[in-house]
């Protein structure tokens, strides 16, 4: 008789003590999909701890968890000039490559949606246009494609377009 433990998932806000494990995730999804971060890997890793401790206390990151262990993250701002407060961005959306597939982004977007709707009246992000799995999970929680910035990353020789991206609220 063979028994399988179920794994749950949950999502909560990164903690201040959270910021390495943070870290670690955001330096790996830099490392398999840099394509997909302006950042680059060698920029990520001559980033101080201190950095990143900011990153977690200035933004609201969504951390998923697997037990104890961090398989993803979208992070949320709030824009701060007066003119722009209306506005926030959707950043740092990634999963584990073995926890892709079963909805863990999906979930991700949607508790940045839900804290966003408290703060803002539109939610913006960028993506490259040629990630169509990330275009449609976008798609699925009304965000539309307002723009496009033509060659907006460059990583080995190649060019990667950018499409801008809003959900309104109001």
């Amino acid at each position: 008789l063979i028994h399988f433990r179920t794994l749950t998932m949950n999502i909560r806000v990164l903690q201040f003590d959270g910021w390495a494990r943070w870290k670690e995730l955001r330096k790996q999804s830099i490392l398999l999909c840099p394509e997909a971060f302006a950042s680059s890997f060698e920029e990520e890793c001559g980033l101080s701890d201190r950095q990143f401790q900011d990153w977690i206390t200035k933004n609201v990151i969504f951390g998923a968890f697997i037990d104890d262990r961090l398989i993803g993250t979208a992070g949320f701002f709030q824009m701060e000039l007066a003119k722009e407060k209306h506005r926030g961005v959707l950043f740092s959306v990634y999963v584990t490559p073995n926890q892709r597939q079963q909805g863990t982004a999906y979930q991700l977007v949607e508790e940045v949606i839900k804290e966003a709707k408290k703060r803002v009246v539109q939610l913006h992000l960028k993506v490259v246009s040629s990630n169509s799995s990330a275009v449609h999970l976008y798609q699925r929680h009304g965000f539309e494609v307002y723009g496009t910035e033509l060659r907006s990353l460059k990583y080995e020789g190649r060019f990667f377009n950018e499409y801008l991206m809003v959900v309104r609220f109001d």
